[in-house]
């Protein structure tokens, strides 16, 4: 099995400026009222502006806010008005996202911090911010042809921090951490050009995350949900970008979709 390596901070931080350097250029080509399938019913526009509300207002607000659970409407609300113009705007998703680096740079991301509503680090919302960034990429991307699959390293951290920090925070927006629509069985997933693999299992409070062994399948006793296919397909799907397309699903359908959080938040 290969073993996780997490992205260092200065590789989050440049995970975080290529996206968004790449994003710009992306919708200074097509225009900011380019439809976006993959988020529709949202134009260029409006997924430039959502990009720039995250790293301008909602990131750094709970980022600086963290000693206590966030008030969801408050930190929605922190982001500075954007610009009118589409060139303007561009130009200001450089801004803010220079302005985050930096913010990034200046704070102990080991400091005590709320991630929706868990007490986790303040390096839980710079791993958040670095993985939406890259899916919007790519949904940009999607608007010309195929979208760049993610590297290994940026694709295993995109899929540990979608288990470990977004499903909660799927659960933070439904009101549910008790987790009540989450079923029993664990599920597995299996990123087979990773040669890694996950099993979540709901706990009391918080998911139970283990890195299983892979070669072909998960070794031991496999749950009885699972999804197993490559990297991209599998952030695929996490993400509600497609239906499972490429994907070796395997148990009650229905149980594991309600397993993905992710997928429409």
């Amino acid at each position: 099995m290969s073993e996780l390596q997490p992205l260092s901070d200065a590789e989050l931080t440049e995970w975080i400026a290529d996206s968004t350097r790449q994003l710009a250029e992306i919708a200074a080509v097509v225009g900011a009222r380019e439809p976006v399938p993959a988020c529709s019913p949202w134009t260029m526009r409006q997924l430039v502006a959502h990009v720039i509300s995250g790293l301008s207002g909602w990131y750094p607000y709970n980022m600086t806010h963290g000693d206590a659970p966030t008030d969801l409407a408050t930190a929605w609300d922190a982001q500075p008005p954007l610009p009118r113009g589409n060139a303007e705007r561009l130009g200001y998703l450089r801004e803010v996202t220079d302005g985050f680096v930096a913010l990034v740079r200046s704070v102990d991301l080991d400091a005590p911090c709320y991630v929706f509503g868990d007490e986790r680090t303040i390096r839980g919302w710079v791993l958040r911010a670095a993985t939406e960034c890259a899916i919007h990429l790519q949904d940009a991307e999607a608007i010309l042809g195929k979208p760049t699959p993610f590297t290994p390293a940026r694709a295993a951290t995109s899929i540990e921090e979608t288990v470990r920090y977004m499903w909660r925070g799927g659960l933070y927006f439904r009101n549910d951490l008790g987790a009540e629509r989450v079923p029993d069985a664990p599920l597995d997933l299996r990123a087979t050009d990773l040669e890694l693999a996950w099993r979540v299992t709901k706990a009391p409070d918080e998911f139970r995350i283990e890195h299983l062994e892979i070669d072909g399948a998960a070794a031991g006793t496999p749950s009885e949900l699972s999804v197993t296919g490559g990297r991209a397909a599998l952030i695929s799907w996490l993400w509600g970008r497609s239906d499972g397309e490429g994907l070796e699903i395997s148990g009650d359908r229905s149980l594991v979709d309600a397993w993905n959080l992710s997928a429409r938040t």
